[in-house]
């Protein structure tokens, strides 16, 4: 549309030229302008009435956009937390079940905010070879998805130094 309005002026300027000498090509020439002008800006208003309704539609979505991102942030911390309190819980009651265990009599486990279990193992499992050791450790992992922790899984000696940890295949790999 404004295409339309700028062929009106250019129509109007060559008017205005071809009839410089005649007052009434002179009326023509100027009617022709008004017209192309008055096209442009018209034009032009609806433009910008189109990109301030597109800003504020922008602005809305990412307003609503920025709502749901903290409610549901809100909801995921929720979510978090109460995941947090049921493994700690867990992990007490499988220490304490596993207290009654004699293969795993004297393994301590807990559950830490960074979403991972870390289990104390007794000295006497030290002592085992690396394929019983693998073996006890795997019945703590297993005992753990048995009641779907899917968390990971650190082992400790008593001095608090890694031992063993759970690989991302669910197996067990040893520190020596």
């Amino acid at each position: 549309m404004m295409f339309l309005g700028f062929l009106f002026l250019l129509l109007a300027v060559w008017y205005w030229m071809r009839n410089r000498d005649r007052k009434g090509g002179m009326i023509s020439a100027l009617l022709l302008a008004v017209v192309g002008l008055t096209i442009i800006g018209l034009t032009h208003a609806d433009n910008v009435e189109k990109q301030r309704a597109a800003e504020s539609s922008s602005i809305a979505s990412s307003k609503k956009a920025k709502s749901e991102s903290i409610s549901e942030s809100k909801s995921e911390s929720y979510d978090q937390a109460m995941d947090d309190a049921t493994y700690t819980a867990l992990a007490k009651n499988l220490t304490s079940q596993m207290a009654n265990d004699s293969t795993l009599n004297g393994f301590k486990i807990d559950y830490k905010d960074d979403g991972q279990f870390f289990v104390t193992v007794p000295n006497s499992v030290a002592a085992m070879t690396d394929n019983e050791q693998k073996e006890v450790y795997g019945s703590v992992i297993n005992l753990l998805e048995s009641h779907n922790a899917n968390a990971p899984v650190s082992f400790y000696d008593q001095n608090g130094n890694p031992v063993a940890r759970m690989t991302l295949s669910g197996g067990v790999k040893l520190y020596k």
